[in-house]
């Protein structure tokens, strides 16, 4: 960890030097044997370049990222005119050691005096440079931040997605057990059923909302084959005596003794098919076969089938 940042520095050092040689090379090939015309290359070019790579190294990994991380434009934007202005001075104090090769405008007949950029003219164009060279910082900044943000965001819009899950699982388990307790009135209601079924519905009514608090208390995706085909003979039980106008016949095949589901999915699947037939008082088929690693769900003419998973180790 402490060469970290050394060895990111050169690393960026010796790409951005590689894109400058690249860029300057036809004008280092021609001017190869010429002395004045070499050392303006050398100067303007190679030098300025490694200075361009200071601009940008400062930017990216010593003023930027917390502004940027945190948001605060108004930061970036200050921060990037004063590095600019900043290295815009240096450009400028260098062009005075060398005058000939950065400061020069315009040649001059013989014996004339060359024309030269003034400090305001200079400083101008060395801004543009340095703005383009901030843009470039900034872009790869956002770049780098998304790298580092991103597989958090994606647990962070992960975990939201689960939770949002078991919100709407809960809101429809809620809904369900209030949909039974309203069913159950007119059984406790009728003091001839009382006794008998209404004693009963109450056992399966209590046993099917043990089951749904047990598994919301312990945040659980899956709940064993076995114990979801339990209470799901219970829910048709109890639906039989409730809705006495519409009988359900359960039928199972299969090996249901191993695997898991996602808990009352089947229910919650039954009980809005359902919802969608006519009570004509003939029977309603119910037929469930697992099948290797699918549970296969019939009502009637309507099928659907669910992922069961290996048992949990």
């Amino acid at each position: 960890m402490r060469n970290r940042k050394p060895y990111r520095y050169f690393t960026h050092l010796l790409v951005w030097m590689a894109l400058v040689l690249l860029y300057a090379y036809p004008s280092l090939k021609l001017n190869l044997h010429s002395d004045f015309g070499l050392k303006r290359v050398l100067v303007q070019d190679i030098l300025y370049g490694f200075i361009n790579f200071q601009l940008f190294f400062l930017l990216v990994f010593a003023w930027l990222p917390a502004p940027v991380q945190q948001r605060r434009h108004q930061q970036v934007i200050v921060r990037s005119i004063l590095a600019v202005a900043g290295f815009a001075l240096i450009k400028y104090a260098i062009g005075c050691i060398f005058p000939d090769q950065v400061l020069l405008r315009m040649y001059s007949m013989v014996g004339k005096p060359h024309i030269y950029f003034s400090f305001s003219n200079y400083f101008l164009m060395a801004t543009k440079t340095g703005l383009g060279v901030a843009l470039l910082a900034y872009s790869y900044r956002l770049l780098l931040q998304r790298q580092q943000t991103g597989p958090r965001d994606r647990q962070l819009a992960s975990a939201a997605e689960a939770a949002r899950a078991r919100y709407i699982r809960m809101q429809e388990n809620s809904r369900l057990l209030l949909q039974n307790l309203q069913q159950l009135t007119p059984i406790l209601e009728d003091e001839r059923k009382r006794g008998q079924e209404g004693v009963k519905a109450i056992l399966l009514l209590s046993d099917l909302l043990r089951y749904m608090l047990y598994d919301k208390a312990l945040e659980k995706e899956t709940v064993s084959l076995p114990k979801e085909m339990l209470n799901f003979e219970r829910y048709v039980e109890l639906r039989n005596l409730c809705h006495h106008e519409q009988p359900l016949v359960l039928s199972v095949t299969g090996d249901t003794q191993q695997g898991t589901l996602a808990a009352l999915q089947l229910q919650q699947t039954t009980e809005t098919a359902l919802q969608q037939l006519s009570a004509n008082g003939a029977p309603v088929a119910i037929r469930i076969q697992v099948r290797q690693d699918m549970v296969r769900l019939s009502v009637q003419e309507q099928h659907y089938q669910f992922k069961l998973y290996p048992d949990h180790a």
